[in-house]
């Protein structure tokens, strides 16, 4: 059975507002930007994800467009951030629906696609999918599909996470292996993704400011052919933390990036995200040398410190499962993840309708 909540509505703080801005504006510039006074009776001013979606507009000198009145642009896709690692236990869907709650919370319009059949992101999200019989329509039912014509039941297969639009998920389930076992005899089964990107160009382009896609740990044809759609940013985002077997498996996914150029033509690096950093301990520093002399070039300035938060956001006796910079978003590992998004805005070139890139 599927349990999903009704769109939550996000609300934080004025210090966490002024950092998820990334304007360097004062407290009492914010609020200008913003355009609305603190609601009566309310103590302290609470801000909300449409709330910095105003204030971006705004100090770039412009008119913040309502949701139904969006200025008309190409139907270029938005940024995609494909999430890959040929490990688990790494933290990857961790830092992926991190990343997007932090980007929503900023007043970005993110879609999350959950390509995993452990459906871990989705449960991240509160969307239980642990049954068998459930009424979502999974990213394989698109996969699957050679057609150049949208799909008319996209926007249905979508979950809406957080109020107006700012955190959607297309959720998965364990059936989702199914499409994975039947892309396998699949011609071509390499450029499903890009299909289905494209010929969705419209309604994406124009409901999303940023698509990411959390895949399975491993290769599987799903991964891959998320991989390949992956060309268009030239790489793929990947979460490493600095310890033996997680090294070697950053070189298979190197290795395995390459062998997709090779068949394919499609050059795809990697932009490498440390996590679960640890500086006291030895191995981690040793790691941090070898991560340095051969990926220096790749990583992230961002380093995701280890924080028993993100074991937290994971209880089970929770009341309800949020995303960790939602629940604690004054925390050391919220802060790290902040830093993450901000950087992924620039090297993704991710911006919103009308602005230009890097506002």
């Amino acid at each position: 059975m599927l349990v999903n909540a009704m769109a939550r509505s996000i609300q934080f703080k004025t210090s966490v507002a002024t950092v998820l801005s990334g304007l360097d504006v004062s407290a009492k510039k914010l609020q200008e930007l913003v355009g609305r006074e603190k609601p009566a009776g309310q103590h302290h001013m609470k801000y909300t994800p449409a709330d910095l979606r105003a204030a971006r507009y705004r100090a770039a000198g412009l008119v913040p467009p309502t949701t139904h009145a969006l200025p008309l642009g190409s139907t270029q896709l938005p940024p995609v951030i494909v999430t890959r690692m040929t490990k688990g236990g790494v933290g990857k869907t961790s830092v992926s629906v991190n990343v997007a709650a932090s980007l929503a919370m900023m007043g970005f319009r993110v879609l999350v696609i959950d390509a995993d059949p452990q459906a871990s992101a989705s449960n991240l999200l509160g969307v239980d999918t642990t049954g068998y019989e459930t009424d979502i329509r999974h990213i394989g039912h698109f996969l699957r599909k050679a057609e150049k014509e949208p799909d008319a039941e996209l926007p249905s297969a979508i979950k809406h996470i957080y109020e107006g639009g700012f955190l959607d998920l297309i959720p998965a389930d364990i059936t989702l292996a199914e499409t994975d076992a039947s892309l396998v005899a699949v011609m071509a089964s390499h450029a499903r993704a890009q299909l289905f990107l494209n010929r969705n160009g419209a309604f994406l382009s124009s409901a999303y400011d940023v698509i990411i896609v959390d895949t399975a740990p491993g290769t599987t044809p799903i991964g891959l052919a998320f991989s390949f759609a992956a060309k268009v940013s030239g790489k793929v985002l990947t979460i490493v933390e600095p310890e033996g077997s997680c090294l070697r498996a950053l070189d298979s996914l190197a290795s395995n990036l390459a062998e997709i150029q090779s068949v394919t033509g499609a050059e795809v690096g990697m932009e490498v995200v440390i996590n679960k950093y640890h500086p006291s301990l030895k191995h981690v520093r040793e790691s941090m040398g070898f991560l340095y002399s051969k990926y220096g070039s790749m990583l992230n300035d961002s380093i995701i410190p280890q924080f028993s938060g993100f074991a937290r956001q994971l209880n089970p006796n929770a009341r309800e499962t949020a995303p960790m910079v939602e629940v604690e978003p004054s925390s050391v590992g919220a802060a790290a993840i902040y830093d993450v998004a901000k950087s992924l805005i620039r090297s993704y070139r991710i911006t919103m309708p009308g602005m230009p890139v890097g506002e």
